[in-house]
């Protein structure tokens, strides 16, 4: 039925070559999007969280007779980090006390706690004295927009895939 003529009228032809090209270059144009409204989000929850960090502990700073507990500063940081989803459930908090001696700092990839509740390592709650330095860290796990973009292919992850956004700062404690 086909001859020759008929076949080599179809190679000839242009039509739908738009829409091949449509098809090649939008799941592109998607994933692009999708990574960069994703980092967007990432940064947007970072900056979020350390500000409320920092907003926390000028509050435990400045208030003189307060009562310094773990829930009671994550509760002070997730009122102000409304992006944070799960915010209580999300973060976790490290208050210890710096040796000024030394100045070690423990290893900021080991904050985090995983989904199934194991903190690793075990996570410090040390008030403090007057005129001590104080460390305060904060992590919080937060979902992917999108798994398969590769976006923070070096950033540090849980086994279900979970990035930990992670905040510090350090104060002294003041004298009454």
């Amino acid at each position: 039925m086909w001859g020759f003529s008929a076949i080599s009228r179809f190679l000839r032809t242009e039509d739908g070559t738009a829409t091949v090209e449509f098809v090649i270059v939008f799941p592109i144009i998607i994933i692009i999007f999708v990574a960069a409204f994703e980092t967007a989000m990432l940064l947007t929850r970072q900056v979020i969280m350390e500000r409320s960090l920092d907003s926390a502990v000028r509050h435990l700073r400045l208030t003189s007779g307060l009562s310094v507990t773990h829930d009671a500063i994550r509760e002070n940081i997730c009122e102000n980090s409304p992006v944070l989803l799960n915010c209580n459930e999300a973060l976790l908090l490290d208050l210890r006390v710096i040796d000024q001696d030394t100045y070690n700092l423990p290893d900021y990839h080991t904050l985090c706690v995983d989904r199934s509740g194991v903190v690793n390592p075990a996570n410090e709650f040390t008030p403090g004295a007057q005129n001590e330095l104080m460390l305060v860290r904060v992590c919080a796990l937060v979902d992917r927009i999108l798994p398969i973009s590769g976006l923070g292919l070096d950033l540090t992850r849980d086994d279900t895939g979970a990035i930990h956004l992670t905040a510090a700062t350090i104060f002294v404690n003041e004298p009454e």
